[in-house]
């Protein structure tokens, strides 16, 4: 159970992150209940069983938590290279930036992570779009043919991105991801996981050791990067709305159309509005079955004005920069028309 921050849990009883201790909060009885910090061991939680698993199962809210809302999950235990009998924990893709994901999980603390991860990375980065393809696993992608549409429109970047979720980091994993990230600009993010106890129930959250929050060059030097990189097959928005199941994709893509041209390959307009609303910036997806809308905002502020909005039935998520909604119906896309001012 993925625990997320207080001001989004709605209830009689609210569970919050505050100096390093994690509280329950009695709204009844009016007072902080501790929770006890346990391990994975203790619990007889194992990675690939257990945390892996767990992971597949609530990808899109796990790939809220690691800060990529749009990421694909390509499948588990995926063997990189047939020199090599070892296989990658999680492997993902990220149309953002056309990008190879590599998610390596461990319980405890292994120096030897960041090494492993690296020598998966290196085997996946030789790799071309049917590869990927070729590695999608069924059981977590039953209908992979938007998946697949999405990685045949777009180069595969030739940097590969690489997230460690551990318990622990000793010092030297973390300094030599810093040296080189920036040495050699490899896209290196830690995770620590940690698991709490409250009578039969667990807790989890995740919290980012590297690079700290406060590091914006290596999200700079991603945006750069998408930049430089050049566009894969020509295709057009035309082709993009025969793959739409809803009659009014046509109209919402001609509307964005007015404002930016947007990247057909990649079925998104990156900032159809900025500074726009109380929202740093909103960005419109189509996804072959709903509208998939990104916003940079601060997290309450974005619930209460999206619920004011659209009401209380809006299906909202929460990710690293803001919150992101679905649009599954005629009425909702007409209100979105309306609220962004779309003509």
């Amino acid at each position: 159970m993925c625990l997320e921050k207080c001001k989004r849990c709605v209830g009689k009883n609210t569970n919050l992150r505050w100096r390093g201790l994690l509280l329950k909060f009695d709204l009844e009885r009016k007072e902080f209940i501790s929770l006890s910090e346990t391990q994975m061991k203790n619990e007889k939680i194992l990675e690939r069983y257990d945390l892996q698993e767990a992971i597949s199962n609530s990808w899109n809210l796990f790939r809220n938590e690691i800060g990529l809302p749009t990421a694909y999950l390509i499948g588990t235990e995926i063997n990189p290279h047939p020199s090599t009998m070892n296989s990658i924990d999680i492997l993902a893709y990220d149309p953002d930036d056309s990008s190879i994901v590599v998610i390596e999980l461990k319980r405890d603390r292994n120096k030897l992570q960041l090494l492993q991860a690296l020598s998966y990375a290196a085997m996946v980065a030789k790799w071309d779009s049917s590869n990927l393809i070729n590695a999608i696993q069924k059981k977590h992608n039953p209908e992979p043919e938007e998946l697949i549409d999405i990685i045949n429109n777009s180069d595969l970047a030739a940097d590969v991105k690489i997230i460690m979720i551990s318990e622990y980091f000793d010092p030297e994993v973390i300094l030599t991801a810093e040296w080189l990230n920036s040495i050699y600009s490899v896209d290196l993010t830690a995770f620590a996981i940690t698991f709490y106890n409250y009578k039969d129930d667990r807790y989890t959250i995740f919290e980012q050791r590297y690079p700290l929050k406060e590091i914006d060059d290596v999200y700079e030097s991603r945006i750069s990067k998408r930049k430089e990189r050049k566009s894969g097959p020509e295709i057009t928005w035309d082709d993009v709305i025969k793959k739409l199941e809803y009659d009014y994709a046509a109209e919402a893509i001609e509307l964005c159309n007015k404002i930016a041209h947007g990247e057909p390959g990649r079925r998104r307009f990156g900032s159809v509005r900025t500074n726009y609303d109380g929202f740093k910036w909103i960005s419109i997806n189509f996804r072959s079955k709903y509208i998939n809308v990104y916003t940079a905002v601060e997290d309450e502020y974005g619930r209460e004005k999206l619920t004011s909005i659209f009401g209380d039935d809006l299906n909202i998520n929460s990710w690293r920069d803001g919150v992101s909604f679905l649009v599954e119906s005629k009425d909702q896309y007409d209100i979105l028309k309306n609220w962004l001012r779309l003509e």
